[in-house]
């Protein structure tokens, strides 16, 4: 590619941003530039296997502690009778069986909360 092509596919990015929606003209074009200035330079948007688990691993955790709040608000009402519950001790272990379905609903597909997350932070990563 020579430079006066360079200059025009630049030019009509640029010419996207429009003043009626300019946050999404603007976010789309910069992410259209980006693009063509990696593919100019060669180089591949990567991840690699580690920065993949780690990633997917902190957005089923921020599922979890969101689904545990959630589920904490709909138990918040509910108090058994004396000999067989409540006290202290009733308590402690709610909130322990809580977060584990909380857990066990994060790691089996949750409400989509961690796969929303999970691009978000790729994108982020990836610099797009």
């Amino acid at each position: 590619m020579n430079m006066a092509t360079n200059l025009i596919d630049i030019k009509s990015m640029m010419s996207n941003v429009s003043t009626a929606q300019p946050s999404t003209k603007s976010a789309t074009t910069v992410h259209e530039f980006k693009q063509y200035l990696n593919a100019e330079n060669n180089q591949s948007l990567k991840l690699t296997q580690a920065e993949m688990l780690k990633i997917d691993e902190t957005a089923e955790e921020f599922e979890a502690m969101f689904l545990t709040s959630m589920l904490e608000q709909m138990y918040s009402g509910m108090e058994l009778e004396k000999p067989f519950g409540g006290g202290n001790s009733e308590n402690i272990y709610r909130s322990m069986l809580i977060g584990k379905y909380a857990e066990n609903m994060a790691s089996s597909g949750g409400v989509g909360i961690a796969n929303q997350l999970k691009d978000s932070m790729y994108k982020m990563q990836l610099g797009i």
